[in-house]
């Protein structure tokens, strides 16, 4: 019980963590707005609990040193062995979320070397560096905080289960929400994008002046929730189609200077 406790708290401190850096991510990198991040209402990205997860299960549990004799060696196999296990996890997470309920939760497509939008490059090196900072700097903290978390587990126990209640049923709103998306364009094979629609879903709003919600992004009126979702899609599909036109346009152009020279 003390491990499911312990490993329970390290998901939670993760997902919340995450949550916050995507949150800040948003606003002054990407999207330039306040947009709640991830598939869930609450503020929790699940990737990023299973992330810390993955990382102090690599750092604590797997017999890293037992490789070779090279101290540094046996640590750098596994700082990427981490951050190649957190980029199958997204891949597989992705996929999960394409395949089954047609929605896209993030987007490469623009990324050199991207795997079906899901994975890249760029983002799988990132993965590696957040691998390296936990196995060089975090550990031994990490490691302070669960040994006192096992040692007094049962006043995490109640805590725990009711986050884990509260995760279920948003887990299960969000499903609901996806299904509700897909019906409305039943019609169409697109493969709804997550964070753009709830960007769209909050323009849309603001133009009409009406109120929209951080956390519940998707709120609205009945009667518009077809045709706002109608409208994301239409719009996403039109900006990637018009980025594509604008590259196949560029490289027309090198080619034809290159002949030309």
């Amino acid at each position: 019980m003390e491990i499911v406790v312990e490993y329970g708290v390290l998901f939670f401190l993760g997902a919340i963590g995450g949550w916050i850096i995507e949150l800040f991510f948003r606003r002054y990198v990407s999207q330039k707005k306040w947009v709640n991040p991830g598939f869930l209402s609450g503020p929790v990205v699940p990737l990023y609990g299973f992330g810390i997860i993955s990382f102090y299960f690599f750092a604590n549990v797997i017999p890293w040193q037992s490789i070779s004799s090279i101290s540094w060696l046996n640590t750098l196999i596994e700082v990427f062995a981490a951050g190649l296990f957190m980029t199958v996890i997204e891949f597989i997470a992705g996929l999960i979320f394409i395949n089954g309920m047609h929605v896209k939760l993030w987007d490469y497509s623009k990324r050199p070397g991207n795997i079906m939008g899901i994975i890249c490059p760029l983002f799988s090196a990132i993965w590696l560096a957040c691998g390296a900072l936990y196995v060089y700097v975090f550990n031994p903290w990490f490691v302070q905080m669960t040994t006192a978390i096992g040692e007094q587990w049962m006043y995490w126990a109640l805590p725990l289960g009711t986050a884990i209640g509260v995760l279920a049923v948003d887990f299960g709103y969000s499903v609901h929400l996806v299904t509700k998306i897909r019906q409305s364009i039943a019609d169409s094979k697109v493969v709804a994008s997550w964070e753009k629609m709830k960007v769209s879903f909050q323009e849309h709003l603001q133009e009409r002046k009406q109120k929209s919600s951080f956390l519940l992004a998707f709120t609205t009126r009945k009667e518009n929730f077809d045709a706002m979702v109608k409208e994301s899609v239409a719009k996403n599909k039109k900006d990637y189609d018009d980025w594509v036109a604008a590259k196949m346009a560029k490289k027309a152009a090198r080619k034809a200077k290159k002949k030309a020279e």
